[in-house]
C-alpha cells in the first residue's frame, strides 16, 4: 500500500481521484508548496492526508476549530490511521502523550490550532517542532490569513514565522474553499509559499440548488420547509445572537428538533448542541456564523440563511456546508428589507477604516445576488472570477422559477429620471435610495431628510411626487433590482449614479421585466425537481434515483427507504459505541449506494464508494448481514 491510488482505495474506499486531487497529492509528495482552492465537498483533506500517510515523519495540520480537528481525527482513526489533535480542551498529559507519539514516528498526522504556534502558550509546542521530523505543514481554511478574506484571524499570521524557524523547511500546503484572486495572492504572500503549485478546481457545486426568497413571513416559510423534511439535517444561519435564539425557540415550538449555537453560550452548551447535531440527535442547527467553519458533517441536506450575510464570500462558504457528500442539497437565502440595514450597521460598528470600503463593496455585490433576475449560480461564479458559458444553469431558483415577471418599465424610467434630475439640480451630487424614494413619493419619512431635500431644492425637481401612491419599500426594492442588473450603480455609501446601460434604456424605452419573488404572492416553501415524487419529498425522491445501483439483473431492486433507515440506525449504534460521528462510519451516500446495490459478498461491498479495506474489515459483515435479513423477509 505504497502508492497514492492504493491508499485512496484501501484507506478511503474510493476507486479514483476527484478532479485536482491526484495532481496536488503528487506535487506535495515531490516536496513542492501547494495552494489548493477547491469547493467544499471536493475532497481537500484527501489531498494532504494521502501524502502524510505515505511520507516519513509527521505532518502538522493547522486547523481553526477544535470540532473540525476532532471530526478529522475520528474519521482517520475509523479508517485505521493513527491521527491525533492537540487543543485547549485536552489535558496536559494527553497533549504530551500525543507529542511523544509524533516524535516516535507513530502519528503521521497531528492537528493543531494556529494559536499553538505563537505566544507563551506555544513554547512547548515550538520546542517539539525543533526536534520533530516535520515532513509537511498543512494550512486548512487558508483564507483566514488574509485581511481581504471573509474570516481573517490574527493567529494565522504566526504560521509563516513558525515555519521559518524550523531547522529545515518542509513542504507547505494551503487549502481553502473560497478565495478571490486578490485573496489567493495574499495567501501566498502571508504564508511565504515558495513558487507554489496553484490549483483552482472551480467553484461550481453542481449538486447544490441556489434560491433567494423574499417571503412576507420568514418564520412561516422556514417552519414549513423544516417540517417538510423532518429527518433531514439542516443549518439555519442568523445574523445576530438574539435572532438565533428566537428562531430556534419557534422551530422547537413547532416540533422541529432544533438546537442553537452562538458565541454568547457557555462552552458546555455549545459543545453539547454541536455534538447533538453532528451525531444526528438534533436535526436543525440554528446558528450565527460562529458555527461551521470546516464542519465535516457530510449529510447536511440544506442551508437556509434567515438573514443575508455581508458578502458573497461568507454566503458561499456557509451555504457550501450543504451537500458535502455530493448529494442534492438546497441553499436558500431569505431576504428581508431589514437585512441591508443590519449588515450596514455591523460594518460601520466593526470594520476599521482601511477595510470599510471593501466591506461596503462586497455588501453591494451581495445585494445584487439577492435582487438579480439572472442565474444565481452564474452570479456566484462570476464573483470568484470563474466565467460560466451557460446562460442558465437549470439548477437555481431564478433559472427554474415559475414566479410571474412584472413589467416595471414605467417605474424604472421614473426612478432613473429622478436619480438624474436630483444630481442635475445639485451640481452632480449623488443621493441614496432613501432620498430618491422620498422625492418620488413627495414625502420625507424623517425630519433630517426633509431638511436635506428643502435645502437643496429637491422638492422642486420634475420627479417630485410622481410615485406618491407607491410604498417606499417597493421603490427601494426596484432600485436594488436596477442596481443588480446594471441599470444603476451604487457606491460604498449607497449613492446612486448612471451606468453605460442607463441612457440607452431611457432613450429606447426597452421593456423591463422583474420577478417580484414573494412580495404580495404566495411562494412555495420547497421545490420539487422534475421527475421527483412529490409525495416522498425532494430529498428521498432524488436520492433514490441518484444512488440506485445494481450488480446484475438478479440484484435489481427498488430503492428502499426502510432499508436505508435500518442501515442508518445500525450506523448510529456503531458510532455511539465508538464515540465518533455517524458519517465517520459511512456517509449517507455510501449507505444509499448499498441500498441500491445490495452487496452480499466482499467484492461487491468493496465496490461501494466509501468502503475501503479497513472499513470493510471493521463494519462490512455487519452491514451485509443487515441487508441479507432485509432481502429475506
Amino acid at each position: 500500500m505504497r502508492t497514492p491510488r492504493e491508499v485512496l482505495k484501501n484507506i478511503f474506499g474510493y476507486d479514483s481521484f476527484r478532479r485536482g486531487q491526484e495532481e496536488i497529492v503528487n506535487e506535495i509528495l515531490s516536496g513542492r508548496d501547494v495552494l489548493g482552492v477547491m469547493p467544499t465537498g471536493a475532497g481537500k483533506s484527501v489531498c494532504y492526508q494521502i501524502p502524510a500517510i505515505l511520507s516519513d515523519g509527521v505532518s502538522i495540520v493547522i486547523s481553526p476549530l477544535i470540532s473540525l480537528m476532532k471530526d478529522q481525527v475520528d474519521a482517520l482513526r475509523s479508517s485505521g490511521v493513527n491521527a491525533a489533535a492537540i487543543n485547549s480542551a485536552m489535558g496536559r498529559d494527553d497533549a504530551r502523550s500525543a507529542l511523544r507519539s509524533a516524535l516516535a514516528g507513530k502519528t503521521p498526522l497531528l492537528y493543531i490550532a494556529p494559536e499553538r504556534l505563537g505566544g507563551d502558550a506555544g513554547e512547548e509546542f515550538r520546542e517539539f517542532l525543533s526536534s520533530a521530523d516535520v515532513s509537511l505543514v498543512v494550512v486548512d481554511e487558508a483564507h483566514c490569513v488574509s485581511q481581504w478574506g471573509h474570516d481573517f484571524r490574527k493567529s494565522y499570521l504566526a504560521i509563516a514565522p513558525a515555519i521559518g524557524s524550523l531547522p529545515w523547511r518542509p513542504a507547505v500546503a494551503a487549502f481553502t474553499a473560497t478565495a478571490t484572486e486578490e485573496v489567493r495572492t495574499d495567501i501566498i504572500r502571508q504564508l511565504a509559499l515558495d513558487s507554489p503549485f496553484v490549483l483552482t478546481t472551480g467553484f461550481d457545486r453542481e449538486n447544490l440548488f441556489f434560491q433567494v426568497e423574499h417571503p412576507d413571513d420568514k418564520m412561516s416559510y422556514l417552519l414549513a420547509y423544516a417540517k417538510k423534511f423532518p429527518d433531514m439535517p439542516g443549518i439555519v444561519y442568523c445574523s445576530t445572537r438574539k435572532k438565533t435564539e428566537s428562531v430556534c425557540r419557534e422551530l422547537a415550538a413547532g416540533g422541529v428538533r432544533a438546537v442553537r449555537y452562538h458565541a454568547g453560550l457557555d462552552d458546555s452548551e455549545r459543545l453539547k448542541n454541536q455534538e447533538d447535531f453532528i451525531y444526528d440527535r438534533a436535526t436543525v442547527m440554528v446558528a450565527t456564523n460562529a458555527f461551521g467553519m470546516g464542519i465535516d458533517k457530510s449529510n447536511v441536506r440544506y442551508v437556509i440563511h434567515y438573514n443575508m450575510p455581508g458578502s458573497v464570500d461568507s454566503y458561499y462558504q456557509e451555504a457550501g456546508r450543504a451537500g458535502r457528500d455530493g448529494s442534492p442539497s438546497d441553499c436558500i437565502l431569505l431576504y428581508g428589507d431589514e437585512d441591508k440595514s443590519t449588515v450596514t450597521y455591523l460594518i460601520t460598528r466593526g470594520e476599521d477604516k482601511n477595510t470599510m470600503e471593501t466591506a461596503f463593496r462586497k455588501l453591494r455585490l451581495m445585494l445584487d445576488y439577492c435582487h438579480t433576475s439572472g442565474c444565481l449560480r452564474r452570479h456566484i461564479l462570476n464573483y470568484f472570477g470563474e466565467r460560466s458559458s451557460r446562460g442558465e444553469c437549470g439548477a437555481c431558483g431564478n433559472c427554474r422559477s415559475v414566479i410571474e415577471r412584472h413589467d416595471i418599465t414605467v417605474e424604472a424610467q421614473k426612478i432613473m429620471s429622478c436619480v438624474y434630475r436630483a444630481a442635475e439640480k445639485t451640481g452632480g451630487r449623488k443621493y441614496g435610495a432613501p432620498v430618491i424614494a422620498d422625492i418620488l413619493r413627495g414625502h420625507c419619512s424623517n425630519a433630517s431628510r426633509m431638511e436635506q431635500v428643502t435645502r437643496f431644492g429637491l422638492d422642486a425637481v420634475s420627479t417630485w411626487g410622481i410615485m406618491k401612491e407607491t410604498d417606499a419599500s417597493e421603490i427601494t426594492y426596484i432600485i436594488d433590482f436596477l442596481t443588480a442588473e446594471g441599470y444603476l450603480a451604487s457606491d460604498e455609501f449607497g449613492a446612486l449614479s448612471f451606468t453605460e446601460r442607463s441612457f440607452p434604456f431611457l432613450k429606447n424605452r426597452t421593456r423591463l421585466l422583474m420577478r417580484r419573488h414573494g412580495r404580495g404572492q404566495k411562494s412555495k416553501p420547497e421545490r420539487v425537481p422534475d421527475g421527483a415524487d412529490a409525495k416522498r419529498g425532494f430529498f428521498s425522491g432524488v436520492l433514490a434515483g441518484a444512488f440506485r445501483k445494481t450488480a446484475g439483473p438478479e440484484k435489481r431492486a427498488v430503492f428502499s427507504e426502510e432499508l436505508f433507515g435500518t442501515l442508518r440506525g445500525m450506523r448510529l449504534e456503531i458510532a455511539a459505541s465508538e464515540g465518533v460521528p455517524p458519517y465517520a462510519v459511512f456517509s449517507d451516500k455510501t449507505l444509499q449506494e448499498m441500498c441500491g446495490a445490495l452487496p452480499s459478498d466482499e467484492g461487491e461491498m468493496l465496490s461501494i464508494s466509501g468502503v475501503g479495506r479497513m472499513k470493510f474489515e471493521k463494519y462490512g459483515h455487519k452491514f451485509m448481514e443487515a441487508i441479507r435479513k432485509w432481502r429475506e423477509r
